[in-house]
């Protein structure tokens, strides 16, 4: 029987955005995620070198809209800590069980940070005509949340993060990348951050040094100190209410 009447072309709306979260979730928590870049490791299966870990606890807070922190707070990623000499691999039996027990602990957070994004999560309505957003693959979303504010966040702070683990070719390329970090953290870097970095020695020393171990351990420390609570603090600015675009082809839209 063909429809009829006004409620043949009720539009209709879907959330697909709650599913891409999810998977995001997922690859964070047990598959990893090789697409993005840099790539994301499970935390299941354990962190082969710092800058494994200091990646992933980035891609989590952008994914668990902040709430990694309830769980693994910034100091944690220092070496020596507890929690963290678990989450490195190859450790033994007991780490694994221990590594399992934080992502069983980190489920909950992600559980959170759903529930959050289902209040604030806006999707466009679709009339019959229109593509539906069924259609959407949330194993092909590029966008985190399927919100491209999202993706550029996790863009900026990733990109932020390997120029200071990469190191600076002199004191001014320094000021500039200081510079850039308002995006990445939507303004929230300390107080007179630029001053502190060159008023320190040690730390402007292992800023400069590309090569050096020691250098390289610095600045891993310099940024989970330093960056990741500002880090954590844009992604839980972010309120998710940002439509969606369904203009061309879905799948070109949603993985711009």
């Amino acid at each position: 029987m063909t429809e009829s009447g006004p409620e043949a072309h009720t539009p209709r709306t879907t959330r697909p955005a709650l599913d891409v979260l999810d998977h995001d979730q997922d690859r964070l928590l047990y598959h990893g995620d090789t697409s993005r870049d840099p790539p994301v490791r499970a935390l299941s299966d354990g962190f082969r070198t710092y800058r494994e870990a200091l990646s992933w606890y980035q891609a989590a807070g952008i994914r668990t809209l902040g709430h990694v922190e309830d769980v693994i707070e910034p100091r944690h990623m220092l070496p020596l800590s507890d929690i963290f000499e678990h989450l490195l691999a190859e450790r033994g039996p007991v780490s694994e069980y221990a590594r399992m027990r934080v992502v069983e602990a980190l489920n909950d957070a992600c559980d959170l940070a759903y529930r959050e994004f289902r209040e604030r999560a806006n999707e466009r309505v679709e009339d019959d005509e229109a593509t539906s957003w069924k259609d959407v693959d949330p194993e092909s979303e590029q966008n985190p949340l399927m919100r491209p504010a999202f993706r550029r966040l996790d863009r900026a702070q990733a990109g932020a993060l390997l120029q200071l683990w990469n190191g600076f070719e002199d004191r001014q390329a320094i000021g500039r990348w200081a510079r850039s970090l308002t995006v990445p953290t939507h303004g929230e870097t300390p107080d007179r951050f630029l001053d502190m970095i060159v008023s320190s020695p040690v730390l402007l020393e292992a800023l400069l040094d590309q090569e050096g171990d020691d250098a390289k351990r610095i600045r891993y420390r310099f940024a989970v100190n330093e960056l990741l609570p500002p880090f954590l603090a844009a992604a839980r600015s972010l309120t998710g209410s940002e439509r969606t675009d369904s203009s061309g082809s879905p799948h070109g839209a949603f993985n711009s």
